[in-house]
């Protein structure tokens, strides 16, 4: 077993034995500074009684004599019985009388009589003999102190082990986890408890949990990256070749499939490292007081200028004041991705929404609705994860890279705020933002 196993037993059961120590010295002392005495004492007592109750008796009759029994000291009545001429005695107490006979106690009898001849019988008895476990003396001490040790060994034990096996449940889980297998968990074992114990081991599971859905996205996100990485290159090659087999008067359109792949390139490049960038905790947010209502107006001016389509109505619907301490370029950005999505999935006649109010003193609400096709149920719970799409096959100039949402729902995590997405019941998609007036860290 585990020496912290033993340590705690022996610490338990040598404190328990110290104590246990004590106690039968103190009741050792007191049982021989009483037991001098007090034996002689009682047999005294006993015969000064005696003779009170035959000069009872003779004086005052049957009366006197169960009015002097009946007052007699605690430690002397129940050791003293009067039987009548039938043999019953006085007060009642035939059947303690027959049980300290059976026990074989020391019982001596004499015959008393009144003043008209009536003969009763006196019954006295000794004291019961202590059982050696409690008498005292050496042999009584060792005794006592003997099934002291078994019971608190016992004791000790169990409470050791109560104490001991977690540790040794978490410490398997531990290593396993520096091993790096992050699908261990502790378990039945533990969870069940409602101590420290038990919140530690759920703690620690939820820690592997957390762990190994990160270590899943992790090798998702360099397979995603790598296979990203590998179309535009591949076409890159491709048009590379052509080129050299081409006239030198062909090469324009060759030339500018190059140019087009390259800036796909690094705009992968940049969402790749702007996502790093947004869900690196320890990077500070640059705080600083501005309206949010002013900044969804620039980003919707600016996105407008962009796209010249008026057919893709932008409409704003803003419940001032919207005046929250937070990283300008972050939320900017967020928006900006929010915003870009909305428009790639909704058509040309239809239109995107964004409304934004305050809630309440310390949180806005801020509501991106498009009007596409929405997202089947079973896939919205994943559409801020990095790379995640809905539809694998589609297009690149349709579809992007996914990594819009994901940016963006980091920025928003890092201020303290919430992000989720649900389907509208006309159609199209709701994208909902809530942040804090003011981050909880900052």
């Amino acid at each position: 077993m585990p020496r912290l196993f033993w340590k705690l037993f022996l610490a338990l059961w040598l404190s328990i034995m110290a104590f246990a120590v004590v106690v039968a010295w103190i009741n050792q002392a007191i049982i021989v500074r009483n037991a001098i005495e007090e034996p002689v004492a009682f047999e005294a007592n006993l015969e000064r009684f005696k003779t009170r109750l035959a000069r009872d008796l003779e004086k005052g009759g049957e009366p006197a004599l169960k009015r002097r029994l009946a007052n007699l000291p605690r430690g002397i009545f129940n050791h003293v019985f009067v039987l009548d001429n039938r043999g019953r005695e006085l007060l009642g107490r035939d059947r303690m009388l027959k049980k300290m006979q059976s026990d074989r106690v020391k019982v001596a009898s004499s015959q008393i009589g009144d003043a008209d001849g009536k003969v009763y019988t006196l019954v006295t008895t000794g004291r019961r003999p202590p059982r050696s476990l409690l008498a005292p003396g050496p042999e009584g001490v060792g005794m006592r102190l003997g099934v002291a040790a078994v019971i608190s060994a016992l004791i000790s034990l169990l409470l050791a082990r109560y104490l001991a096996a977690p540790l040794g449940y978490l410490s398997r889980a531990s290593r396993k986890l520096a091993t790096g297998d992050l699908s261990v968990r502790v378990g039945n074992p533990l969870e069940g408890r409602k101590d420290e114990f038990g919140q530690l081991a759920r703690d620690l599971d939820a820690m592997a949990g957390q762990l190994e859905v990160m270590q899943q996205a992790n090798q998702r996100l360099l397979r995603d990256v790598s296979h990203e990485l590998r179309s535009p290159l591949a076409r890159l090659r491709v048009a590379l070749e052509i080129a050299r087999n081409k006239d030198q008067s062909q090469l324009n359109h060759e030339l500018d499939r190059i140019e087009l792949e390259s800036e796909r390139l690094e705009y992968l490049i940049d969402d790749v490292l702007g996502l790093l960038r947004e869900s690196s905790a320890p990077q500070k947010l640059n705080l600083q007081q501005f309206n949010l209502a002013e900044l969804l107006q620039d980003l919707v001016e600016a996105v407008n200028y962009e796209i010249g389509d008026e057919q893709l109505h932008i409409d704003l619907d803003l419940q001032p004041p919207l005046a929250i301490n937070a990283d300008r370029e972050l939320i900017w950005r967020a928006f900006e991705n929010l915003l870009r999505n909305a428009m790639i999935h909704s058509s040309t006649a239809g239109g995107i929404r964004i409304r934004a109010r305050q809630l309440a003193d310390n949180e806005v609400e801020v509501r991106v609705q498009d009007a596409g096709k929405g997202i089947p149920e079973a896939h919205i719970g994943r559409i801020f994860e990095p790379f995640y799409r809905v539809d694998e096959s589609r297009n690149r100039s349709s579809g992007g890279h996914g990594l819009g949402l994901a940016i963006a729902a980091s920025a928003i995590r890092r201020h303290g705020g919430t992000i989720s997405a649900a389907n509208r019941e006309k159609g199209g998609l709701e994208v909902l933002v809530t942040l804090p007036l003011k981050p909880s860290g900052a």
